[in-house]
C-alpha cells in the first residue's frame, strides 16, 4: 500500500511544515521521524494534518525546536513540557505538529499512567504505540522529504487487510482506554478489530484489575473523544460486540443510543441520548464511576 492522491496533493504543504522543522533542530538530534496516524493517513490516501514527529536526542531538544519554530511566520507554540520533551505548535497550512524526544514507558501497576523515560531509540518509541498501525514511522530527509517506511510490526500489512490489530497481548492491561481507542478507530477508518488478539488482551487485563485501577477520568475523557466522532453510534456498537461496556460499567452494556432521538452536536446530548434508557439509578452510577461534571450529571439525568 503507498500513499495516493492525498500524498501528491498535500507534499508540497507538508513538505514546507517538515523542512521548517528539520532546518529548526538542534545540533543535539540526530534523527528526526514522522510516525503514527500521519503515516497511517498517508497510507490510506487520508488528508494529513496532525504531524507528530520524533526526535533522536536528550530530553530538551523539542523545546529548543519549537522556540525556534515560534519565531517563524505563520507557526505558534501552544505548549511545551519541558520535562516530559513535548511541545505543541500550529504551523501554516492548518497543520498541528506535536514533537516529542524518543520515549520508553513503563507501567508501575496494570491501569496506571506510565512512567515515561527519554533518551530511547525509535524501535523503543514505536513499541510502546497502542495498535500496529501506529507503531509506523517515516525518516524527515533533508527539503522535507520522506524517506521509506519503518514498519516492525507489520502494521502497513494489516492497514491492507483493513484490520486494527493491538500491538501486543498486554496492550489492554497496560492501558484499557485503548480498548474505547480501538472502537473509535474501526468506526472512523472502516476497519475491523482483530478478534483474537483483542479477546486475550482484554482477559489480561480483567484479571490483572485494570479496569478497576484505571481512573473514571481517564474512561469519560476517552469515551468523549468516541462521542465527538461522526461516527459514535457504530463504534458504541463496536464496544458492545467487544465486551467492554460492561467492563466499564456493568449497566452500559444494555446502554444503546437511539438513532431517532435529536440530536445535538454536544457531547452532553450524545451521553443523554446514549444512557436515556437507564434506568436513574443506573445513570447515577454511571456517572459516579466516569466522575461526571454537574451539567453532564443534568444532562443524562442521574443524581449520584
Amino acid at each position: 500500500m503507498s500513499g495516493g492522491r492525498h500524498e501528491a496533493e498535500g507534499r508540497p504543504a507538508l513538505e514546507r511544515v517538515l523542512e521548517a522543522v528539520r532546518a529548526s533542530l538542534p545540533a543535539s538530534v540526530d534523527a528526526v521521524h514522522l510516525v503514527g496516524g500521519a503515516v497511517r493517513d498517508l497510507l490510506l490516501d487520508r488528508p494529513v494534518r496532525d504531524l507528530d514527529l520524533v526526535l533522536g536526542g536528550p530530553i530538551g531538544a523539542s523545546a529548543v525546536a519549537a522556540a525556534a519554530l515560534a519565531g517563524r511566520p505563520g507557526w505558534t507554540r501552544v505548549a511545551v513540557h519541558e520535562r516530559f520533551g513535548t511541545a505543541s505548535l500550529r504551523a501554516p497550512g492548518d497543520h498541528r505538529v506535536d514533537l516529542a524526544v524518543a520515549r520508553r514507558e513503563t507501567y508501575p501497576r496494570p491501569g496506571a499512567l506510565p512512567v515515561v523515560e527519554a533518551g530511547a531509540t525509535l524501535l523503543e518509541d514505536l513499541t510502546r504505540r497502542d495498535f500496529t498501525i501506529h507503531a509506523l514511522a517515516r525518516p524527515v530527509e533533508p527539503g522535507g522529504r520522506l524517506g521509506g517506511l519503518v514498519d516492525p510490526f507489520g502494521g502497513a500489512a494489516d492497514l491492507a487487510a483493513r484490520l486494527l490489530r493491538l500491538l501486543h497481548e498486554g496492550s489492554l492491561a497496560d492501558d484499557p482506554t485503548r480498548a474505547i481507542r480501538a472502537a473509535r478507530y474501526a468506526a472512523r477508518l472502516g476497519l475491523e478489530v482483530e478478534p483474537d488478539r483483542f479477546a486475550r488482551s482484554l482477559e489480561r487485563s480483567r484479571s490483572a484489575g485494570s479496569w478497576t485501577t484505571v481512573s473514571g477520568d481517564r474512561l469519560r475523557r476517552s469515551l468523549e473523544e468516541l462521542l465527538a466522532e461522526p461516527g459514535y453510534r457504530e463504534a458504541l456498537g463496536i464496544l458492545g460486540r467487544l465486551g467492554v461496556l460492561r467492563e466499564v460499567h456493568p449497566a452500559l452494556d444494555g446502554a444503546r443510543p437511539d438513532p431517532g432521538a435529536a440530536v445535538p452536536s454536544s457531547v452532553p446530548a450524545r451521553w443523554r441520548e446514549w444512557l436515556q434508557g437507564l434506568r436513574g439509578h443506573d445513570r447515577a452510577a454511571v456517572a459516579g464511576r466516569l466522575r461526571f461534571s454537574r451539567a453532564l450529571v443534568e444532562a443524562v439525568g442521574g443524581n449520584p
